[in-house]
């Protein structure tokens, strides 16, 4: 008898599944190395400053070139460091001026004109104007003057913005003017993304290496010297007196590394940390418990999946795909990992995304038609289904408890006579090797970037974007057609329609197995002050105080 039947013997499953794998949370973290500047004395001491807010994060944050984030983290840094022409509000997803103070769409959909913000300067004293967003676009568009654009590094800017602008001009010192190809609806809401965000001209000309390093935007805080950056330690973010939209609260934003999401929590209980992001279900439970934190909370705009390879045996079968889907217990899943905290999927959008479908046809927990239909397959007791299984070890914002949930996983598959075997590899390592086709099967997740279906559905599920976001190299005709009308079109009831059709297809075909949607938590001290949730997970920090 196994050492799991024998805990099954005296535990329920939902006992089971809490402590399933609860060691292996960070196994892989150790070989977190990072490349950047080693710690000095001033560094160390200017965390120090009475008036800031330390924000504890799991892992580093890759770079602070918005152009080549691709990371949660770096997005929550660079959202800060840079400002988009186009905003996001507190707390949603609709949109606010940003660098640009107003704009106009032409009738045809094809001609987006940009009023920008004048008097304002990029953190080197460069100015922003016309000539820098042009200089920007440029940088970012493969074969324009000046491009930078490198496909390995920019992994969604062709995705999201550069594919969808044919040219952008200066129209006269404040005025840009963008045309497209063709309609493009989300346009704006991805111009909001922090890889939209504006770059110094005197740092693009520097190259990517040096701005990865060395930021300059207009944003709220800045890096004042790059030593101020203590890899896999801390990134001490000063704020900009000058900022266009008030000098913030506090004098500094500390974003500081803590790998185990149980320290996270103690440090935000003893002050260490003002807020702790990405905590366990059961660090959260535990918080609601302190009188001196806060649960900040709401429904999340996320999803968390397994991806299945569909150009690698075994997955090249319909069958083996939906099969591993009907074995799994979401519901159980969701009660025994996150405390009920995650929202069983039916497919691929969250309920908070205005495209949700309430009558989508998915896959409910059945075990013996996962067996039957890997017998239609060719795989029985005689032959079992093997396959490798790539987990991450880190928390996200999707899946706070790393690969236990791949263990969890794991041990529902088995039942229907599946045999898994859970490899991890480094979160930075991971997300390469899995864009490169590397890995049949995995952990996968998103958490949404604006709000708009089309960057779940597109970003991650349409040919075009294998590669990128579509790390299960999925490719359906008929979803890809779908997927471009409603891009072309701007009317919401018609373009939920056309959602609706696609995941419907999406569903059916199975490329993930469908997990569901966690809610969004962060811990706070009782004494932070007007700290908002954004749905996309970059928390604007320039309002945020410390009473």
């Amino acid at each position: 008898m196994s050492r799991t039947d024998q805990i099954r013997g005296r535990l329920g499953r939902r006992d089971l599944l809490k402590i399933t794998g609860a060691a292996a949370g960070t196994a892989a973290l150790g070989n977190l190395t990072g490349q950047g500047v080693l710690p000095t004395r001033d560094a160390v001491a200017r965390q120090d400053a009475a008036n800031a807010i330390v924000f504890g994060v799991g892992t580093d944050v890759d770079e602070l070139d918005p152009r080549t984030i691709d990371t949660q983290e770096g997005y929550i840094a660079c959202a800060n460091i840079y400002d988009c022409l186009v905003l996001y509000d507190l707390g949603a997803t609709t949109l606010r001026p940003g660098l640009a103070e107003s704009w106009e769409i032409s009738d045809d959909g094809l001609v987006y004109t940009f009023n920008l913000r004048q008097g304002v300067n990029f953190h080197d004293g460069a100015p922003f104007n016309a000539d820098a967003v042009v200089t920007w676009f440029n940088s970012i568009k493969e074969g324009a003057p000046g491009s930078q654009f490198d496909a390995t590094r920019m992994v969604y800017m062709q995705d999201f913005i550069s594919s969808w602008i044919d040219s952008v001009e200066a129209v006269d010192e404040s005025t840009v003017r963008m045309t497209l190809p063709e309609p493009y609806s989300p346009l704006l809401a991805n111009l909001a993304i922090p890889i939209a965000g504006m770059v110094s001209p005197t740092a693009i000309a520097a190259g990517l290496d040096s701005v990865a390093v060395n930021p300059s935007g207009t944003g709220a805080f800045r890096l004042a010297r790059p030593e101020d950056w203590t890899r896999d330690s801390q990134l001490v973010l000063e704020a900009n007196p000058d900022y266009w939209g008030g000098a913030p609260k506090v004098e500094q934003f500390i974003i500081k590394v803590v790998p185990e999401g149980s320290t996270r929590l103690q440090q935000v209980e003893t002050g260490e940390l003002d807020i702790a992001w990405a905590l366990t279900p059961e660090d959260v439970e535990r918080a609601r418990q302190n009188p001196d934190l806060v649960v900040v909370e709401d429904a999340g705009l996320n999803t968390n999946c397994v991806e299945l390879n569909t150009t690698k045996e075994p997955f090249t079968s319909k069958e083996v795909r939906q099969a591993l889907n009907y074995a799994v217990n979401k519901e159980e899943l969701s009660e025994g990992l996150y405390n009920g905290n995650m929202v069983p999927a039916g497919g691929v959008l969250p309920p908070v995304d205005w495209a949700y479908n309430p009558e989508l046809e998915s896959y409910p927990y059945d075990p013996d038609r996962a067996r039957e239909l890997l017998a239609e397959a060719g795989y029985d007791e005689g032959n079992p289904l093997t396959f490798t299984f790539m987990a991450y070890t880190i928390p996200r914002g999707y899946n706070p408890v790393g690969d236990r949930l791949a263990t969890a996983i794991q041990e529902y598959w088995s039942e229907v006579g599946v045999e898994a075997e859970i490899q991890t590899a480094e979160w930075t390592q991971y997300r390469a090797d899995r864009r490169a086709d590397m890995f049949q099967c995995s952990l996968s997740g998103w958490q949404g970037d604006n709000g708009d279906p089309d960057n779940f559905l597109y970003s991650l599920l349409a040919g075009a974007s294998k590669g990128a976001g579509n790390t299960a190299f999925y490719e359906n005709p008929e979803v890809d057609a779908l997927l471009r009308q409603a891009q072309e079109v701007s009317d919401q009831d018609v373009r939920t329609e056309l959602y609706q059709q696609a995941e419907q297809l999406i569903v059916d075909d199975a490329p993930w197995v469908f997990l569901g949607y966690q809610m969004h938590q962060v811990v706070t001290r009782a004494n932070i002050t007007d700290f908002d949730l954004q749905p996309t997970y970059i928390y604007y920090m320039a309002g945020v105080g410390k009473a």
